[in-house]
This record gives structure tokens, sequence and C-alpha cells, in this order.
């Protein structure tokens, strides 16, 4: 007599016996005690999960000849239930859609269904692989699917519901078969085992359930490959060998090292691994699942049912557990995951994994988001909360756990950021910090930069000092949308006076024919380009200093034809090419043509290099808005400020020079020390 396998000898014959199933049989079983049994049916899960077996049930339920109508509890007995179960049943016909797929298979189908059956109630057409039917075969089964007649039932068992044409699914009742869970599986096989009159360790059995990935056919065929060797007692150290499986010691070993971040045990737990025969996906298949456990124990406690860690007792994963942080846990389950998809595509498989077991081991020498944001902003950084260790006398163990993050991290970063920036420029002496009052010999006018005028560039910023943008510093040019509006005025004092000291005697430009509308700003005779330059680029200040920054590489030569030219030399002629495209050159004409009081266009040429537009003497003042109102006349004017400084040359970059900044500038040394910060140049 020939040998029939587990799978097929515990094969469920009732609705109450499916395992895992029971939303789906308890729906099937109160469709057909209300009679309300649909024409066509859609089984859809993994393999092994009981579609088939549910589909032959259901075949049993509307022809079982123990009742003289359909019963949800066929007998299982009558000559119908056991020629259902075999499987050949003249009435109950299974089609294998991977083997027949084309439009005649599904003819035949549909010429057989016009008769009725030969003895049962219903005949009963079970399509198991119902993806694998054609497009042409789906179409062809429309009609009869939708309208069959009263003594047919279609039922369709699929792994792949997506390659199903939407009008069939639509036509049919779908049900969705879960993956059966671990420990349901493992309750299975123990009656099973007690049936074969075998031994087995309930942390064998689990071992098995797990290994089957919630699939019964498949837990049972690896019982069946299990007894096959004649053991009548199953233990978890033989299942792990006869399967391949790494030894749960092990596991919780690897786990150890990683969690005291000891990198020489990690990596040599893992190459034994290997070298046992255990492959590089499933070493972090298996490592992957062990996490998981002690994610959960950390979580949800050592009692919950969610554990599933066959071999090992739960007060030492505990006690492992506790080495980790739950966030630090997630982190390490997501980059074995990424792992596990990229090692797939890789040749330095083995590298990968190395790699990996370091960063997860030494984890804790990874700043957290936290300490940099404390790093930037020069607040002190939030303690790390540490986890207590599994021994009290292990020296130096691991904590691998991190502050919480804030919520906000992206205005903290930006706000960080722009803190550092500020305070390194003030420091190096690079760009006066806005606010800064003007020193008390100077005179009682307001200093060239007043607290409302934070964005006019400086001297040292126009000629090319650190922080102007162009140079490898990003500036407010890379994000379009964050700029003003184009042709916002000027707002601060007035440039006036100081526009006064440079001004040579020149006569006045005639007015052109055609007069833009009257603009708030006070014009500029064009004839003083260094007052032209300086007073536009005060006007573009106000968009912020990038724009500024860009145009400070160039030079005003001419006003001449209703156009003003800006020449750029040749290093720079990837800026002339972005004012073109970038809109800014919209930007510039309308802030000339305000400074001006008089319309024409901008040209950028390149030519020799330009020496910077830096006046002889500093300009008096910015900008002044004209206000119309009784009040303006007798306003006092602006008082005049003290002249500025001409630039001041750039100090070549000595060691002895980045020594004597390290040891005077606190801020500097940090930010070369921990930011890998570099000076490039003073002034």
């Amino acid at each position: 007599m020939s040998y029939t396998v587990l799978a097929r000898r515990y094969r469920s014959s009732t609705f109450d016996e499916v395992v895992g199933q029971e939303h789906v049989a308890q729906t099937l079983k109160k469709a057909i005690a209300s009679d309300r049994v649909a024409h066509a049916y859609l089984f859809n899960g993994t393999r092994g999960v009981g579609k088939t077996s549910m589909a032959r049930i259901l075949a049993k339920a509307l022809n079982c000849l123990s009742f003289d109508k359909p019963t949800p509890t066929p007998c299982g007995k009558c000559d119908s239930c056991v020629r259902i179960a075999r499987g050949d049943d003249i009435d109950v016909i299974e089609i294998d859609a991977a083997s027949n797929t084309g439009v005649d298979n599904v003819r035949e189908v549909i010429e057989n269904a016009q008769y009725r059956p030969v003895r049962a109630r219903f005949k009963v057409y079970i399509v198991d692989e119902a993806h694998m039917l054609s497009k042409q075969a789906f179409n062809a089964l429309l009609k009869t699917l939708e309208e069959p007649p009263s003594h047919v039932k279609f039922i369709l068992a699929t792994t792949e519901p997506e390659k199903i044409l939407p009008t069939i699914l639509s036509r049919c009742q779908r049900y969705d078969f879960r993956n059966i869970p671990t420990r349901e599986i493992a309750a299975h096989l123990k009656e099973i085992c007690s049936s074969e009159k075998i031994q087995a360790a309930e942390d064998a059995l689990l071992l098995v359930a797990k290994a089957g990935a919630g699939s019964m056919r498949d837990s049972l065929s690896l019982l069946d490959r299990l007894l096959s060797v004649g053991e009548k007692k199953l233990t978890a150290d033989m299942i792990e060998q006869l399967l391949g499986l790494p030894k749960s010691q092990l596991l919780f070993d690897l786990a150890e090292a990683i969690g005291t971040g000891d990198v020489k045990s990690t990596l040599t737990q893992a190459d034994a691994m290997v070298r046992s025969g255990l492959s590089v996906d499933g070493l972090i298949a298996t490592l992957t699942d062990h996490l998981r456990n002690l994610l959960i124990i950390r979580t949800c406690g050592a009692d919950s049912e969610l554990v599933e860690a066959p071999g090992l007792a739960l007060s030492d994963l505990s006690a492992q557990a506790e080495r980790f942080d739950p966030v630090a846990l997630t982190q390490d389950i997501a980059l074995l995951e990424e792992l596990r998809r990229h090692i797939r595509q890789s040749q330095a498989g083995r590298a990968l994994l190395d790699a990996t077991l370091v960063r997860l081991a030494m984890a804790d020498q990874f700043a957290s988001i936290g300490e940099l944001l404390a790093r930037a902003g020069g607040m002190p950084a939030t303690p790390r909360a540490t986890a207590p260790p599994r021994q009290a006398a292990a020296p130096a163990e691991k904590k691998k756990t991190d502050e919480p993050v804030a919520r906000h991290v992206a205005d903290l970063v930006g706000s960080a950021l722009r803190t550092a920036v500020a305070a390194t420029n003030e420091s190096a002496g690079f760009i006066p910090s806005p606010g800064t009052p003007a020193p008390p010999d100077e005179g009682k006018g307001e200093g060239l930069l007043a607290p409302s005028q934070g964005n006019v560039p400086s001297p040292q910023s126009s000629s090319g000092g650190a922080g102007v943008p162009g140079e490898g510093v990003a500036t407010d040019e890379d994000n379009d949308d964050d700029l003003p509006r184009p042709g916002k005025v000027w707002d601060g004092p007035s440039l006036k006076d100081l526009l006064k000291q440079q001004s040579s005697a020149a006569p006045a430009a005639p007015a052109p024919a055609t007069q833009p509308a009257a603009s708030n700003v006070e014009s500029v005779d064009p004839s003083n380009l260094p007052g032209v330059w300086q007073a536009m680029l005060g006007m573009l200040a106000q968009h912020g200093p990038g724009l500024g920054g860009l145009l400070s590489h160039g030079q005003l030569v001419a006003i001449e034809d209703g156009r003003a030219i800006i020449r750029y030399g040749e290093q720079h002629a990837s800026l002339v090419k972005m004012f073109d495209k970038n809109g800014k050159k919209e930007q510039v004409r309308d802030a000339i043509t305000k400074v001006l009081n008089q319309q024409v266009g901008v040209a950028f040429e390149i030519g020799p290099e330009p020496s910077p537009n830096a006046p002889a003497a500093a300009p008096e003042a910015a900008p002044r808005q004209r206000t119309n109102g009784p009040s303006s006349a007798a306003a006092p004017p602006a008082p005049v400020g003290p002249a500025a400084p001409a630039p001041a040359p750039s100090i070549r970059i000595t060691p002895e020079l980045v020594q004597t900044l390290r040891e005077s500038e606190p801020l500097v040394r940090d930010l070369m020390d921990k930011l890998g910060a570099q000076i490039v140049k003073v002034e």
C-alpha cells in the first residue's frame, strides 16, 4: 500500500476543521444555512492556507446526499462526499488553469456547463491557479460566469488576484485567506503527532511552524520530512540540524555581542554561523526575527503571545532585551531588511553583512539628531538614557538608547545652523551680525548696519569674502520660492548723503522720451556708475543677500543706449548663463530702473576680469523712501553716519594664524573640531 503524505491524509473535511480561516468558514456556513449561495466565488491567499480544501468542503456541502438540500455540515460518508474528497467526482470538476490556459479549454467548460449534473444537485467547477488563464480565456468566460445555468457553481482559487481581470473580479464573491498564525499551526501539528504516536517538544513544533511561514501545507511537508528520518521524538536541536536552521543559542550570542558593542565577537559569531552552512540571507532573516522578539518584549512584555522564541528561556530574552532601546531596535530591524534587499543584487554580500553588523554593534558611536542640534546651536546635549545592564558586574556594557527627537526637526536644524553660521561670521570678522550698533566714537548717527537693514551687503561680502554666494556657499538663489516678489522697494534709511561723497561733477543725462512710473526711491545720476551700483545692490538686498552676492562678482561698466551693461570675468561665465535662465535678470532691471528713475534694460557680458565696483568713498546713507503727506516736509533729515572704511585686504592663511584663531576663538575651534570646518579666508 502506498504512503499518503500528512498534507493529504489530514486535510480538513468540514468547515469546523479548517485551521486559521474561521472568518471564511463561518460566512459560507451562514450563506448555506440561509440559502444565499452565490453562483461564483474567488478564494485568494498564499500557498497552503486552505483555498482548495475550502472549495471541496463547499462542494460537499452543496451536494451531500445525506440531506435533501445544501447543508453547512456535510456527512463526509456518502458517495458524493467521499468522491469529492478524493477528487474524482463526476459533477465536481477541478481544472488546473496553469495547463488549461486557452480559449479552447474555456469553450469546453462553457459547453459542458449547459448539461445538468449526473446525480448531484450542482455541477461545481473548481478552477485552481485561475490567474494563469489568458486574457482571451477570461473574456470568453465572462458571460457564463455572470449568468451561469442555475445548476452550475464556479469557485476560482488564486495566489495572485491582481492578475485577474477586473471584469472577472466584479462577478465573483471574493474571500481573502490569511496566513495562518504560527501558534495555530503548532497546535495542529501537535494533534497530528499525537495521532501518529510521535513525541514532540513544543519548541520543536514551534520551529516547524515558523519554518512553514504561515502555510499549513508547508509545515505538514516539513513535519513529514522530519518523521521520515525514523525518530520517535522530535527536539528543537534535532530540527535545527535537519532543517539547516541556526541554533537558537548562536543567535542569542550574536545579539548579545551586538548589545554589548563587541565588534570582534559580533563578526566572529556571524562567521561561525555562515561557515556552518547558513546562507547570508538566512542569517539576516533569523537575526531580524530575534530582534523582533526583543522589540516585542521591550514594548509588550515577556508574557506576550507575540513572542516566538523556541529553544530560549524567556528570562534570558528579557534580560537581553533590556540592553536595547525600542527605538534602536526598530532602526536595527530596518537596517537588516534594507540589507536583505540590497544583498540580492550585489556581488559583495558578505562585505555588506559585516559592515551592517559593525554598524549595529557601534550604534552608540553614531551621533543622534539631538546631539547634532546641540552642537550646531551651542546648547548642552541631552544625556542619553541608558538601560540597566544584564549583569551588574559586566564592565562598560553598551546601552543602545537614544533621546527622543524633537517634533519639528526641520525648524530646529534650520535655526541652529543659521545661528552657527552667523556666530562664525561674526567671530571671524567676515560679515557684521545684523543689529550690531555703531561704536561710540563714530558719531551719533545710525551705523551702516542698523537692525532694520541687516541684509545690506558689507564691503567684505561684495568683494568676494567668506560667505559670498556663488563660491560654494548655499544662497537664497537655490530656492526661488523663498525670495520676495520682484520690485519690492527699499524701506531703510537714505543713501543720498553717502552717494554725494562719491558722485563726480557731470552733466545730468537727458530724460528719455518715455518716463517710467513714478518711483518712491530718489534717483541717482546715471553718470555716477559706482553710486548707481551701490544703490542697486542696496535695493536688491531687500530680496536677501543671495542676488547681491552674485552681482558682486561683476562690474557696472556703462549705461548707454538705454541699457545698463554689467561685465563678468571668464571664470564667472556660468553666472551670466544663470541670470538669463532663472528670471533674476528682470529683478536687476527693475532695481536699476528705480534707482535711475528711468526705463533701462540690462545686458550681461563676459570680458576682462573687472575690478570690484567699490567707490573711493563710502556712500552716506541708504536710499530713502519718499512720503506723501504734510508731516513728511517737516521731518528732519536722517542723520549721516560715518564714512565706511575701504575693504580690508585679505590675509594669507598660515598654520600659525589658524592656530592663533583656534586658541583665541572657542567657537572657531569647536566648528573645526566637531563639524570639520576650515578657515579659507580672513579679511
